[in-house]
């Protein structure tokens, strides 16, 4: 198969019109919670259509009005050489907007080809780290100052919270099946709590796992009816055994062929609270709303990335401090109405009782005896 391949520099797909674009996007869950922030500011005579190695990320997209899913046949997070070569056999730094031959398997082929695909994007969506000003200060907002003209920009309103274009809903059958699940732990009247303690592309980023264990069990020691889920199942192996204070969603749905993005999705709506690290669990809470959100950030800050939320608040731990992170542009520029709302930890990690602190100082009745 041969297609025009585009990156994100230089302008050139910017400029494109009336095409049916196919967005590659083998990147994390937080990266596919992001680019669904930039999809309303795309080019709209151009269609759109996401697809990665790794359905259970993919299916994040179902229901989605801005872009389409297809599906590799994968269901975990990979690079495509097991199907016979890596990223459709693009090799991004010798990406040049022009016809370029991939490697295609099926059935992502024929769902290529049924879309009637004739543009390819393949961005390695940079890390800007802080560095650039407001309005472009988030990671996905700097994204679309390179995939957006210039007069498209100027006329979308980027003095607000851009809003996400996806749905965060799984099918009705699938979320009778993850709710069925749900309910042999959590009961009726239950205070449930969701909590993402991994950094799966940063050690760094982590929550030790005594600390998702001491505030299951301080959460139940302010309200007796609060339960705990942890989405990372690297926590399971200490916390898993004592039975009801965090069980992992690898726990409660084993070998089901759920779709992590409906598990995870569906959690977070079925909550009243979230607590998590900076990673693609929490960059999907944030994005779905709603409900209390705390967030730990270990690595850092929450300026570069999500939309401001004013039900969360930040809790930022040393490393960031020593960096010198908040004194980024990213965050010196922005209006104080775009900031996210943070408690500063200099001097140590936010602890178990820091985060239900938190948690209590945005909806007390969510964990108040």
């Amino acid at each position: 198969m041969h297609l025009p391949v585009y990156d994100e520099r230089g302008g050139a797909f910017a400029r494109l019109r009336n095409r049916r674009v196919l967005l590659y996007w083998p990147h994390g869950l937080g990266d596919f919670v992001h680019l669904g922030f930039v999809l309303p500011l795309l080019e709209p005579s151009n269609s759109y259509y996401v697809t990665r190695f790794g359905d259970d990320f993919v299916h994040l997209y179902d229901g989605c009005e801005y872009a389409e899913p297809l599906y590799s046949g994968v269901a975990l997070p990979g690079d495509g050489s097991l199907m016979g070569a890596r990223h459709l056999g693009l090799n991004f730094k010798k990406i040049r907007n022009r016809m370029t031959p991939m490697h295609v398997p099926e059935p992502l082929r024929a769902h290529v080809e049924r879309a009637r695909i004739d543009t390819v994007l393949y961005t390695d969506y940079p890390e800007r780290e802080g560095t650039l000003p407001f309005p472009f200060h988030t990671k996905a907002r700097a994204l679309a100052r390179d995939l957006v003209t210039r007069e498209r920009l100027a006329t979308l309103p980027l003095n607000a919270p851009l809003q996400s274009g996806l749905t965060f809903t799984a099918p009705p059958d699938v979320t009778a099946r993850i709710e069925e699940c749900l309910r042999a732990f959590v009961e009726k009247g239950d205070a449930l709590v969701i909590v993402a303690a991994g950094g799966h592309t940063n050690p760094r980023k982590r929550w030790p796992d005594e600390h998702v264990r001491a505030f299951a069990l301080a959460l139940r020691e302010r309200n007796g009816r609060s339960k705990v889920i942890a989405v990372d199942e690297r926590t399971s192996s200490q916390i898993g055994r004592e039975p009801g204070i965090a069980p992992t969603t690898q726990d409660l749905f084993g070998d089901r062929s759920l779709p992590f993005a409906h598990v995870l999705t569906t959690l977070i709506r079925a909550s009243g609270g979230f607590v998590g690290v900076a990673s693609g669990p929490l960059h999907a809470a944030l994005a779905i709303g709603g409900r209390p959100i705390v967030g730990i950030w270990l690595a850092h800050y929450p300026d570069w990335y999500d939309e401001s939320h004013e039900g969360s608040v930040h809790l930022v731990g040393p490393y960031p401090y020593e960096k010198r992170m908040d004194c980024r542009k990213a965050t010196t520029t922005l209006p104080l109405s775009l900031r996210a709302r943070v408690v500063p930890f200099p001097d140590r990690i936010p602890n178990a009782d820091d985060a239900v602190r938190a948690l209590a100082s945005i909806l007390p009745d969510s964990v108040r005896k």
